[in-house]
This record gives structure tokens, C-alpha cells and sequence, in this order.
């Protein structure tokens, strides 16, 4: 490729960058993470709605059903019949708050811990001010908040469903059998191979640390080879530490 070319291509991505307008913070979600009780008064918390900017934000909320895949991707789906939320939609003026009341009108008594987001997604709408040129771009901003209804007496039970090796990787499959997630802070992996256990932790497991597994589900990781694993079938198990 020529430097004339080089050089055109290089003009033309600065061009596209000074067209798009990306607003700094223009609300926030507060807090991003909330635990309800599937009934009583803890089945209502209240969330708050922040926009720390000088010019007014109109933000929609709705809630999603959540669940995940092997690889730790969310698959989401509407929730709104299993919610109360209130106000479902807010213009937010300079440097003005707002609380948001969220009631868990679903199930009294599930039988395992169940995950929802909360998105709250700023809306296309010019509120006061000027539009934005021809061929500017606004990046809205979206929150995307997480929400557990969680029962009395639930626990994670976390079990080492496969080990098999994956080139100069191994592939760790890990399933959630419990009734609550688990976040996998300090995990402890154990192999047994041949007899003999090995154990690996810290950067051995890079993949895995601080990873979430919720209620129900499996997740696969990939980890470096860990060194003096004997040839034969592989076991295992994961232990980690509570917050």
C-alpha cells in the first residue's frame, strides 16, 4: 500500500472520530449490583438515578430475565411481568437525582436463586438543546445493572465436571449445582491425575478468577497446561474462598 494511500486512510478515521460525539457520564446507575428477598418488604429495594452533567437526560428502565451460556454470555429476555418499576421512565435535568423503586412481584418461594438486569438505557431524544449536525454520531449511554432474587438458606455447590486437554490449554468445565451464585474469588484448583493431586492456583487460573456462576448454571474454562499432570483420566475439584 502506497503512503499516499496510508496517509488518505489515516485522514479519513480522524474525520470519523471528530464527527462522533461521546458524552463524558450523562447519568449513572446506582448501586449497579442489588440482592432482593423474593417476598416481604425486601422483595422492593430502591435504585438511584444520577446525571452529573449540565444539560437534562431522558433514561428508560426495563428488566430482563438472565441467564448463561458455557462461555459466561448473558441470554436475555423480558421480564417486565415479574416487576414493578417505577418510574419507568425519567428526564433527569443538570446535576439532578432520581430514585427508582423496583418491586419483585414474581414467585414467593423459588426454589434457587434467580438473575435479572436492570437496564437503564439513555433515549434519543434532544431535550432543550441543539441537533447534532449532519453526520454526527451520539453514543447514548446504557447501564446494565444486575438483580438477584435470592431464598432463605441458598448456597452455591460448585462441582468439576470435565477436565480435558485442549492443545496446550485445559479445559475446565464447572457447573453451579447449588441455589446460589457463586463468584470464584481465590479458586483452588485440584487434579487428580494418576493417583497423584495437583494443585493449581493465582496466574494458573487467569481464566477463571473472579468469574460468576449463577444458580443452575455450567461454565467452561480454558487454563494454561498445568505441569507434572500424569497421563490417564483427570478429576477434579474447585475450591474458593467466601466473601
Amino acid at each position: 500500500m502506497t503512503g499516499r494511500r496510508l496517509l488518505g486512510l489515516a485522514v479519513l478515521a480522524l474525520g470519523l472520530l471528530a464527527e462522533a460525539t461521546v458524552p463524558a457520564h450523562a447519568f449513572r446507575l446506582v448501586p449497579i449490583e442489588m440482592q432482593f428477598e423474593p417476598a416481604g418488604r425486601g422483595a422492593t429495594q430502591i435504585f438511584r438515578l444520577e446525571n452529573d452533567t449540565a444539560e437534562p437526560v431522558a433514561v428508560e428502565l426495563t428488566m430482563m430475565s438472565r441467564r448463561m451460556n458455557e462461555r459466561g454470555e448473558d441470554q436475555l429476555e423480558d421480564a417486565s411481568d415479574r416487576f414493578v418499576v417505577y418510574p419507568e421512565q425519567v428526564v433527569l435535568q443538570a446535576n439532578q437525582s432520581q430514585s427508582v423503586r423496583v418491586q419483585w412481584i414474581g414467585p414467593a418461594t423459588p426454589e434457587r436463586e434467580l438473575a435479572f438486569r436492570l437496564v437503564a438505557e439513555q433515549l434519543p431524544v434532544d431535550l432543550g438543546r441543539a441537533p447534532p449536525k449532519g453526520g454526527q454520531v451520539r453514543l447514548l449511554v446504557r447501564y446494565v445493572g444486575s438483580v438477584y432474587i435470592t431464598p432463605p438458606g441458598a448456597k452455591p455447590d460448585l462441582a468439576v465436571t470435565a477436565l480435558a486437554p485442549e492443545g496446550k490449554q485445559l479445559a475446565v468445565t464447572v457447573a453451579n449445582r447449588g441455589t446460589a451464585r457463586q463468584i470464584l474469588r481465590d479458586p483452588t484448583l485440584t487434579i487428580q491425575a494418576g493417583g497423584k493431586p495437583v494443585q493449581v492456583r493465582g496466574a494458573g487460573l487467569a481464566g477463571l478468577t473472579g468469574e460468576n456462576l449463577l444458580a443452575g448454571a455450567t461454565r467452561r474454562f480454558l487454563i494454561p497446561m498445568p505441569a507434572g499432570l500424569a497421563k490417564g483420566p483427570l478429576s477434579g475439584s474447585l475450591a474458593v474462598t467466601d466473601p
